[in-house]
């Protein structure tokens, strides 16, 4: 029996704190709601200290019996190896991946496991998610992949849009990093010709933030009275899932933040 509903699998090479993008993908798994989950964070190594850097901003002693966040000090070549090496520590039922940068909307992984919980014969579930694309949102729907479409085309398929059972990273299946970002793609391809079964999901869960713009960061540090109020990266967070909403608001009962962590409203 897994301890945990989800392991979420985190790549991290970032050497500097200063406009790290990993607070904010970390908040949004902190307050998932409804489900256990262990957050393996594959850190490269350069912050001394990192997990109870993260441990105070975070609240994690108010969600320990709900959440485990194990940081492994390992330097890896790629994100790939990283998160390979994740996955064989992973324990969870179903495993997930994130990068930094990319973050779950509120309560994705508990509407993610009532649809689990109903279909028990499904190996992976592929959702939606919206991706920056020229600093504008593009909303990416779920799409099961076909042996043809994996095989010609070869895309480099979104890790934060993919949740499978932990059985199916076994060694028969397990992720070769030797393929880079075909990774994914590869493993697909494997899980089909052996016939599992991966479905959609007509519900979105993550989305990536703004793409960096070259003059500078995402968004302007705030000054003066602002940097009271509120650390940098809640800033970052807040503006970013301004930005995905623009694209889900077609979307009926998606809820996101508005202008706090715990504040949330539906749109309709």
């Amino acid at each position: 029996m897994n301890r945990y509903d989800f392991s979420i699998i985190i790549p991290h090479h970032n050497s500097t704190m200063e406009g790290d993008p990993l607070l904010p993908t970390l908040a949004s798994i902190v307050d998932q709601e409804g489900v256990s989950i262990e957050l393996l964070l594959q850190h490269g190594g350069g912050i001394p200290g990192l997990w109870g850097k993260l441990s105070r901003p975070l609240n994690l002693a108010a969600k320990k019996d709900q959440l485990t966040l194990r940081v492994i000090e390992e330097k890896s070549p790629s994100p790939a190896e990283a998160i390979a090496s994740g996955v064989q520590r992973a324990t969870g039922a179903w495993v997930g991946l994130l990068q930094p940068g990319e973050q779950y909307l509120p309560r994705a992984l508990q509407r993610l496991k009532e649809s689990l919980e109903q279909q028990h014969d499904v190996d992976a579930f592929l959702t939606g998610s919206v991706k920056s694309i020229d600093h504008r949102p593009v909303l990416i729907p779920a799409i099961v992949p076909t042996l043809s479409y994996l095989e010609n085309i070869q895309p480099a398929w979104p890790y934060q849009s993919l949740f499978c059972r932990h059985s199916c990273l076994s060694a028969d299946f397990a992720l070769e990093p030797r393929y880079q970002h075909q990774m994914i793609t590869q493993w697909l391809l494997r899980l089909l010709h052996a016939e599992k079964k991966i479905t959609s999901l007509p519900i979105v869960t993550a989305f990536t933030s703004l793409e960096e713009k070259k003059q500078g960061s995402l968004l302007a540090k705030p000054t003066g009275v602002n940097v009271l109020l509120k650390p940098w990266w809640q800033w970052r967070y807040q503006a970013s899932l301004r930005h995905a909403e623009s694209a889900i608001t077609p979307l009926s009962s998606i809820e996101i933040y508005q202008s706090s962590l715990s504040e949330r409203t539906s749109i309709h």
